[in-house]
């Protein structure tokens, strides 16, 4: 009697061992599913008429089950945050505009075509495939940011903008899975250069 008491006392439950398992192989899914990067490449203003416009490229890199997870109803947002400021030498920089521009790339199953919505104007166009869709997503081009009546002559101002990425809106049935793994959500550093007037 004593001798199946001491071997029972030192396994844990099976409830518990099927437990962690079940989190272990959740966990090293987890790890297995990658992150998410992304780079402002290159970005810079152009003048047309009195109007500034921006021009940009990012570099965005998904991991497959990210990429995977789009077909099966994951929504992925992009914003572009862009800002325009005086920079002031002894005091806090002025902004002069702030701007946000966000688009929403999502999986059509019905149709099996990738959309594309610019949330700002509504505007949407279609796609055959994902990397198609993200190579539209990831080129701007002539976005109309700031009139040049806004900026004094002679004064110092700075462009920055950066990307942010949030792959964190799924659909009722795929939220379950956002609590055990990473979301894939990332956002590039500040990319800034100079505005000479």
């Amino acid at each position: 009697m004593s001798n199946s008491f001491s071997r029972y006392r030192h396994r844990a439950p099976q409830w518990l061992q099927l437990a962690g398992c079940l989190l272990a192989g959740l966990l090293a899914t987890g790890i297995a599913w990658g992150a998410s990067k992304l780079t402002v490449v290159e970005a810079g203003f152009s003048l047309h008429g009195d109007v500034y416009y921006l021009d940009a490229r990012l570099d965005l890199e998904l991991p497959a089950k990210a990429r995977r997870a789009i077909d099966d109803g994951l929504s992925l947002r992009l914003d572009y945050e862009v800002e325009v400021v005086r920079v002031r030498r002894y005091m806090i920089d002025d902004t002069v505009v702030s701007l946000k521009q966000s688009f929403e790339l999502s999986y059509h199953a019905l149709s099996q075509r990738y959309l594309l919505r610019n949330l700002n104007t509504g505007a949407q166009r279609d796609f055959g495939s994902l990397d198609l869709a993200i190579a539209e997503l990831t080129e701007v081009q002539a976005l109309p940011v700031l009139d040049a009546e806004y900026l004094e002559e002679g004064r110092p101002y700075e462009v920055r903008m950066r990307a942010v990425l949030d792959m964190s809106t799924v659909p009722d049935a795929l939220q379950w899975m956002l609590f055990w793994v990473d979301d894939w959500s990332a956002e590039s550093d500040w990319y800034r250069w100079p505005l000479q007037l």
